[in-house]
């Protein structure tokens, strides 16, 4: 009986083999699956041939048969250790490793630009065909990502019978955890919302332009709040409803916002007005909008699965206000520090050019988008 089980899996795996030989470049890039059975986990996935190193050797972006013929072997070697999936014991073993070119076309000469890659890594004694729970403690590892933007993550759906997961493999999230509990998704979303804010130069500048006027410690309390509302708010709506979002016009605005406001604050100071509190927060609060929904399409990145939805919104917002709030309160005390140590007209025109530059970086980070 476990010789014909496992003689059915080895079949079903040849028979993916050679629909997907045949088939290769109907596949989508950067996409693959992960098929934990029996004793085995099976793994399929398309690989940007810029993910390699040396086998490019005019350095074309493409690669011919001649040059994957000579560097086989040392594709061979990368992949065993750039791929692992390991348990409390160590690494599990590769076997069967397969590699299949992906053409750009269907020409019968055409440059290969997708490598599909099929392995077997052996689980024997930790599945157990009766339980009705998905396996646990086992952690996928790839590190083989492209020089392009769009080639700089992985998506591999994983299952196990009923259970379904989606690993989203990123720069820096390399290793992941199969079908996570609530707590650690939970934890890997709050660490990508702290990340989202400290990588995101155009959301601290536009948390900067608002602190920059200052006021009392209340005002500042009531736009940082305006603030965290409105990204809240569209953060919540975009993870809850349409599913997907076009990040360039999402992008373009938050660099309008920038420009938007720094032009009004700049304004503002050089013709001694004061902006109405109420107004003020109105604005904060409409961009914030905005800006929401590009932290939004970047958990949405993640490709989010239903059970788990809710914990990774209630981590992403918390690791972004977490950062949000350790940043603000850094900017607080520089500028009350700054503050007493100068004069108000110096203060004035300290503020004027902070403005100034900010209305600068703000544009160019405009036309760049929008171009």
């Amino acid at each position: 009986m476990k010789i014909r089980m496992r003689l059915s899996r080895w079949l079903g795996f040849l028979a993916l083999f050679f629909s997907v030989s045949a088939q290769a470049h109907l596949m989508m890039a950067q996409k693959g699956t992960l098929n934990l059975q029996g004793d085995g986990a099976y793994l399929v996935v398309s690989l940007p041939i810029s993910a390699f190193e040396g086998v490019d050797e005019d350095k074309d972006g493409r690669w011919s048969e001649s040059e994957l013929d000579r560097h086989t072997a040392a594709l061979r070697e990368q992949l065993s250790r750039r791929i692992e999936l390991r348990d409390a014991r160590g690494l599990r073993d590769q076997q069967g490793l397969t590699l299949v070119p992906t053409p750009m076309d269907d020409r019968h000469d055409a440059p290969i630009t997708q490598l599909v890659v099929m392995v077997k890594f052996d689980l024997s004694g930790i599945l157990s065909p009766d339980s009705a729970q998905p396996a646990s403690g086992l952690r996928f590892r790839i590190d083989l990502f492209g020089t392009q933007p769009d080639e700089r993550q992985l998506s591999i759906a994983v299952t196990q019978g009923a259970h379904k997961h989606r690993l989203v493999v990123r720069p820096g999230h390399e290793a992941q955890v199969l079908f996570p509990g609530g707590w650690q998704v939970f934890r890997d979303a709050l660490a990508l919302g702290v990340e989202h804010i400290l990588l995101g130069w155009d959301h601290l500048l536009f948390l900067a332009v608002v602190l920059l006027s200052g006021g009392t410690g209340r005002q500042i309390l009531l736009v940082l709040s305006a603030f965290t509302v409105g990204h809240a708010l569209t953060l919540a709506w975009a993870t809850r409803g349409p599913g997907f979002l076009n990040p360039a016009p999402i992008e373009a605005s938050i660099a309008a916002t920038i420009v938007i406001m720094a032009s009004l604050e700049w304004w503002m100071r050089r013709h001694c007005l004061t902006m109405p509190m109420p107004i003020r927060l109105t604005l904060v609060f409409a961009c914030a909008l905005v800006h929401g929904l590009g932290l939004a399409s970047g958990l949405l990145a993640m490709e989010l699965e239903p059970a788990h939805r809710l914990w990774s919104l209630l981590g992403f917002n918390l690791g972004i206000e977490l950062a949000q709030c350790v940043i603000a309160l850094g900017l607080i005390l520089a500028a009350s520090f700054v503050t007493r140590q100068l004069h108000a007209r110096q203060v004035g025109q300290i503020r004027n050019a902070l403005s100034a530059m900010a209305i600068a970086i703000g544009a160019f980070g405009l036309v760049e988008r929008l171009s």
